[in-house]
């Protein structure tokens, strides 16, 4: 009797903790996504699809002149649509050096209305996504910025924007 309540622990046991794994990505799976991530989130670095560099301050990071990132569509956004939403910053530095930049994005063959920044701070890059971009499971949005920061002695970088959130917002 005592082996058998042992084992039906064990095997609860066993049971919850697969439970609570999470599913590493393999070759022909794919993998759940967030619909709106945090460039401070170690877990959202899969997002970061390419054109970023590390995070820094614990709270953002860098864009090269051309990124992307992963997203999965909010719920109910295959009908309605949604919002994209980035959180970020125009430093000081770059509009002395550049003037100005402008940002772009498109999901798909779909272009978003650029927004030009002539003037440093924190701003937020909002814009309307159509319902029929959104019907896949995994959303690739694609940025780019007309200028950057070249490359320094003491910083190899190519440093187009700092970016601290990027999302799909349900409508």
């Amino acid at each position: 009797m005592r082996s058998l309540s042992l084992t039906l622990i064990l095997i609860s046991v066993l049971l919850a903790g697969a439970g609570c794994k999470r599913r590493q990505r393999t070759a022909g799976q794919t993998q759940l996504l967030a619909s709106t991530i945090y460039a401070s989130d170690p877990n959202a670095a899969v997002h970061f699809a390419k054109g970023f560099y590390e995070v820094e301050q614990n709270a953002w990071r860098w864009t090269g002149k051309e990124f992307a990132v992963d997203l999965s569509a909010p719920l109910h956004s295959n009908e309605k649509g949604a919002q994209l939403v980035m959180k970020l910053t125009i430093p000081d530095a770059s509009i002395q050096k550049l003037a100005s930049i402008q940002l772009s994005a498109s999901i798909q063959s779909y272009k978003f209305e650029p927004q030009t920044y002539t003037k440093s701070g924190q701003y937020t890059y909002t814009r309307d996504v159509p319902a029929d971009k959104l019907q896949s499971g995994v959303v690739r949005i694609d940025f780019a910025v007309d200028h950057t920061l070249p490359p320094t002695e003491n910083d190899i970088r190519e440093l187009g924007i700092i970016v601290s959130e990027v999302g799909l917002v349900a409508k």
